[in-house]
């Protein structure tokens, strides 16, 4: 009896020690971990015009909307378990277009949105980013003339 349940204690060690690897393994830990909800945020300071933004990421496509005067629109997402998230946005109007990244995971970018939240505003200069933590915005973008 005593070598059965030392084989079997050994065992159950063993297992549990291969089950502890494999979970730190790919991601997982001991504790309840919860990944952090991100959230990206377009204002629209254009006084007089409204605008048109697409945005996206790999796996999802947000629709073409328009943002009126003054209006703010935001979405949130899940950073991705495997590789890396990033989003993109398309905004034009009748006048002036521009593109780029408003959310990128582990970047210079991310940093710079100051936390879980990138606010992003439009302004007839160009598009400013707002550091969460620090209230700070810095105008990251310029927009292209269509014509």
């Amino acid at each position: 009896m005593y070598q059965y349940c030392k084989i079997q204690c050994i065992y159950n060690r063993k297992v549990s020690i291969i089950s502890i690897n494999l979970r730190g393994a790919f991601g997982q830990s001991n504790s309840i971990e919860t990944i952090a909800t991100r959230f990206v945020r377009i204002v629209n300071h254009l006084v007089k015009h409204p605008l048109t933004y697409h945005c996206k990421s790999a796996d999802d496509d947000l629709g073409i909307r328009i943002l009126q005067p003054n209006g703010e629109w935001e979405f949130s997402f899940k950073a991705a378990t495997f590789g890396i998230t990033d989003f993109y946005c398309y905004f034009f109007n009748e006048h002036f277009y521009a593109a780029f990244d408003v959310y990128t995971e582990y970047s210079k970018l991310e940093e710079r949105c100051g936390g879980n939240h990138c606010i992003w505003t439009a302004e007839y200069d160009g598009f400013y980013l707002q550091n969460y933590r620090s209230g700070q915005n810095v105008k990251l973008h310029n927009w292209t003339t269509r014509w």
